[in-house]
């Protein structure tokens, strides 16, 4: 079985990251926006790799969640990536992550980090298994939504994107992912089988 992270409302644990990543902090740097060839790249370029450490600056008065998905990747605590380097993920990116306020201020006593995968690297739809799930495709095949998600037995990670617009920002678990994850008590987020997909919101 497989599950996928899904929101879950506590303190400290927004559902949208009011915020922008930077290199740097500067006077300013929150009403800028995103720039950096890490973030973005022109069409058919690749984006570079993140830097070893990134500033999160938000006029959000403090996290305290564990996982939360924003800026085309994760937001992850420390004891987040502790489990998740013990599991098989396939290619990821990971940075620092400073959390701090429009003038500078340090906002988080958790630690942070920053991961993505590229969608290059992603699990392709070909893990989804059709017949066991309940999709709603458009008149040109395209997925439209996913009701129910079934993914097949034979994938070996732990822990997965799909390359599959439908699904865009969810993250997959396995069982023993699954596990490790429930030891602790994580904040933000709840595990909950791919077959209810289509009634929660992706952390």
């Amino acid at each position: 079985m497989f599950y996928t992270l899904a929101i879950k409302t506590e303190k400290s644990c927004p559902v949208f990251i009011d915020g922008v990543l930077s290199e740097s902090f500067y006077p300013g740097a929150y009403d800028e926006g995103m720039s950096g060839s890490w973030y973005y790249s022109e069409p058919g370029e690749p984006l570079a790799l993140l830097p070893g450490k990134l500033l999160l600056i938000t006029k959000d008065k403090g996290y305290n969640f564990d996982f939360r998905t924003a800026f085309e990747g994760h937001i992850v605590s420390e004891q987040f990536l502790s489990i998740f380097k013990t599991l098989k993920t396939g290619k990821w990116e990971t940075a620092e992550l400073s959390i701090v306020n429009p003038k500078g201020d340090n906002i988080c006593a958790k630690k942070y980090y920053f991961i993505r995968q590229i969608m290059q690297e992603q699990e392709t739809p070909a893990v989804i298994d059709p017949d066991k799930s309940n999709i709603n495709y458009r008149k040109s095949g395209e997925i439209k939504n996913v009701i129910a998600l079934a993914i097949k037995d034979d994938v070996k990670l732990d822990f997965f994107s799909i390359f599959e617009i439908s699904l865009l920002g969810y993250t997959f678990v396995s069982s023993g992912a699954a596990e490790a994850f429930l030891k602790y008590e994580m904040k933000g987020f709840e595990l909950v089988s791919t077959e209810k997909i289509g009634t929660v919101r992706r952390a």
